[in-house]
């Protein structure tokens, strides 16, 4: 607020500058007349200004404000809000769903990329995601659909998750908009064969979570599966490493036991996750599907470098997986106590929040009042103090008005 001298200040400079008489002045100057143009528009944008701070945000702006907003931003600082359930005039009770965190290769090896038949509409939908022992960060799939060719191709990212919160809203509230910029691994986006499908599903973490465990399933649309790839992932070395080695040991192993060629027949791999009592050895079984009944062929490992592969055991056997990861569940719905008195909760919540805001918002127009005077004043010393510096250039002795440019009066 504008203080008692500061005012008094001005008033005084006012009322001197309107009761001095410019003798030799039957007009007013051009730089006069220029002034008080000029400081008429500069008190309009001054109230323009202070009205439209006063009034709601609208979509009518300026060409510099529109650019200023458009300013790429860090995906780390926009706010992601949670999905919230739509309300609906006259509905008291809405079903609220509950989750909950569960081991995510449990059953070791059952967990399976699921692609809706909306990917032919929506061309790119997410899959599940897995999330590291420590909840820092989440992995997931996108799978994409190219509809020229009816195939498809996955790209596999990264979210951190945001360590403020609770595990389970860590999970809930991760976002792809906080996705690392590329992915940490992608299967060919090669769309000359039509049909084709090329899937990554990640299958679990080492248990110092420096490492993940990925398939990758190439098939055809109209004949299923050819064949599941193995790879890992280094998250300390930034590198993807795909292990063929395995599959190659397997199909050498029964060319020389049995004499059969795996190759002319269809057999795959499913990897089960890390062996627990070795974190640098992956657990494979391997089958054939040459009858009504798969054929087992052995459960193998492999390094994590593929430098070598063993095989287990050839009737099965019980090597232990470990099992680290985390995903998210469908855990039911909140009862219909809870979630009514949840809703009386946030409505009281929510009213007090709006009165709060209220209030700030009565404060911070006060503020914007005060400053708009304050700049209002100084636009009318300006005025003033330029006025009386034209007054004493043609109040000085001998002095008459003969046509004065800017320069001159001044």
């Amino acid at each position: 607020m504008l203080s008692e001298t500061a005012a008094g200040l001005y008033m005084m400079m006012k009322m001197k500058i309107q009761n001095t008489e410019i003798p030799y002045l039957r007009e007013k100057p051009p730089i006069a007349k220029e002034y008080e143009y000029q400081h008429k528009a500069d008190k309009e944008e001054l109230k323009e200004e202070y009205e439209k701070s006063k009034m709601p945000e609208s979509g009518f702006m300026l060409r510099s404000e529109y650019e200023e907003r458009s300013l790429s931003k860090d995906k780390n600082t926009v706010e992601v809000k949670p999905a919230q359930v739509p309300e609906e005039y006259g509905m008291k009770y809405v079903p609220v769903p509950k989750y909950k965190l569960v081991k995510y290769n449990l059953t070791p090896g059952f967990t399976e990329l699921q692609i809706p038949r909306r990917l032919n509409f929506d061309r790119e939908v997410n899959g599940q995601g897995i999330v590291s022992s420590d909840f820092t960060f989440m992995v997931y799939p996108s799978i994409h659909y190219y509809a020229s060719a009816d195939c498809t191709s996955t790209d596999l990212y990264v979210i951190p998750l945001d360590t403020s919160l609770s595990k389970l809203e860590r999970v809930k509230q991760a976002n792809v908009i906080r996705r690392e910029a590329k992915p940490i691994l992608s299967t060919s986006k090669d769309i000359d064969t039509p049909y084709i499908f090329r899937t990554l599903t990640p299958v679990d973490f080492t248990t110092d979570n420096t490492k993940l465990l990925i398939k990758e399933k190439t098939g055809y649309r109209f004949d299923g599966i050819w064949k599941t790839d193995l790879w890992i992932y280094d998250f300390e070395n930034k590198k993807a490493t795909a292990l063929p080695e395995v599959r190659e040991a397997i199909a050498n192993y029964w060319a020389q036991a049995k004499g059969a060629n795996l190759d002319e027949n269809r057999w795959d791999i499913y990897p089960m996750g890390f062996d627990e009592n070795n974190q640098d050895r992956i657990i494979v079984c391997a089958y054939a599907f040459t009858g009504k009944a798969p054929v087992f062929l052995g459960t193998w490992s492999i390094d994590t470098k593929g430098d070598f592969s063993k095989l287990q055991a050839l009737s099965g056997s019980s090597l232990p997986i470990s099992i680290v990861g985390y995903r998210l569940e469908y855990d039911g719905n909140q009862s219909r106590e809870f979630t009514e008195k949840e809703a009386e909760r946030l409505d009281k919540q929510e009213k007090e929040q709006k009165k709060q805001e209220k209030k700030l918002r009565k404060e911070e127009e006060k503020i914007l009042e005060q400053q708009y005077k304050l700049k209002l004043y100084q636009k009318e010393m300006e005025f003033l103090y330029k006025q009386q510096q034209l007054m004493e250039n043609y109040t000085g002795s001998g002095k008459t008005y003969t046509g004065v440019t800017g320069a001159d009066a001044i």
